[in-house]
């Protein structure tokens, strides 16, 4: 789970130009705008609370209200800050109980606090979840879902959860790893355009199940958190249908006799308000992998280029093929600014994958997170 509120220490703190009430801190690699009379110095421990933070209704929190209590990415004196500062006194609030007295940097707060994470499409999959669990709980309906009919009637599932044996693509921010030019200076990274818009994810996998009329090969449409198992009008299928994926993939499966994961974001109308100004959907490829025996083997972005030509799919667009990262973040920032390949908007940034040593982040644009009030 995403530590959205934890414990974290204050790197340096900056005056910012023509400004005598606000100051610059750095945490961790976030820069957020703190306040001159809350005193805080360099070195102190603090509540640092992300980006697409949602707070709990509670006093503390009232200065949020007119943002509905999310926190976002805002400009103040021409100075970006990404986050809210707390001090660790606001832990002491009797209703987080005595949980704060064993915390040290890097303990994660989130659950403590009450904190939800502003993502709409995740609260309805979630909730969605809830929903399947409560259902197989009740012990008259395990015994009657075996029968064909009851299920036919009663049991209408269109979605179960998503399948264990592939990774959800959700790469950490940069902002996470404030040392990561140490760790990965030496590597060259492919560095593509992220786009914004919804994780889809297809396979096309032997059936473990033996049987003279069972199909060899399944076929399989995942959104971020969920398979759906029913055919319908979702982004997800339409893309399905488009682009011919199930056909595609077991031709392909049955003649290289190995399972086949194809990732992507879809993008386009009804998604994310289509800011690429598309006439429908969009798929594209951001992450492919070979699945046999229980073992997965991902492409590179070269293998995944050629593959999607073969299929006559997209990728995503490669800006800058193996290279090496910048020493500073803020350096990272800038890379990740610029217009969109799709589209005269700034693009959203840019994902950075070194598929040899399995190192992958992504870079946010914050003139995107300005423009687009995120």
């Amino acid at each position: 789970m995403r530590k959205l509120a934890s414990i974290q220490k204050i790197k340096s703190i900056e005056s910012i130009p023509g400004c005598d009430f606000i100051l610059k801190a750095t945490i961790l690699g976030w820069e957020v705008v703190v306040a001159k009379d809350d005193n805080f110095k360099v070195g102190d421990l603090v509540v640092y609370c992300e980006v697409d933070s949602i707070m709990p209704d509670k006093p503390e929190f009232e200065f949020l209200r007119e943002r509905k209590f999310r926190i976002r990415t805002i400009k103040l004196k021409g100075q970006v800050s990404q986050g809210i500062v707390f001090p660790l006194s606001i832990l002491k609030n009797a209703d987080y109980g005595a949980a704060f007295l064993n915390l040290k940097e890097g303990s994660g707060v989130t659950e403590i606090l009450g904190i939800r994470k502003h993502d709409p499409q995740a609260e309805f999959e979630r909730k969605e979840v809830l929903r399947l669990a409560t259902i197989d709980k009740n012990r008259m309906h395990k015994f009657l879902k075996r029968y064909n009919w009851y299920r036919k009637l009663f049991f209408k599932v269109d979605r179960i959860p998503f399948p264990s044996f592939i990774h959800k693509t959700d790469e950490d921010r940069i902002q996470l790893f404030p040392d990561y030019y140490e760790r990965w200076g030496h590597l060259k990274f492919t560095i593509t355009e992220k786009v914004d818009g919804q994780s889809a994810t297809y396979f096309c996998v032997h059936n473990p199940k033996r049987g003279l009329f069972r199909k060899k090969w399944l076929f399989g449409v995942c959104s971020r958190n969920f398979q759906l198992i029913k055919p319908d009008k979702s982004s997800y299928w339409t893309l399905a249908k488009e682009l011919d994926l199930e056909n595609k993939m077991k031709v392909w499966c049955k003649e290289h006799n190995t399972g086949l994961i194809i990732q992507g974001e879809a993008v386009g109308v009804g998604i994310q308000g289509n800011k690429y100004n598309k006439k429908g959907v969009e798929l594209f490829v951001f992450n492919m992998s070979e699945y046999k025996n229980g073992r997965t083997i991902n492409y590179d972005q070269i293998e995944q280029s050629l593959f999607c030509i073969e299929l006559k799919l997209r990728t995503v667009s490669i800006l800058y093929p193996h290279v090496p990262i910048k020493p500073t973040i803020s350096e990272m920032v800038n890379l990740a600014k610029g217009i969109s390949t799709e589209y005269n908007i700034p693009r959203e940034g840019v994902v950075v994958r070194n598929y040899e040593h399995h190192v992958s982040f992504k870079v946010v644009n914050p003139d995107f997170l300005l423009k687009y009030e995120e």
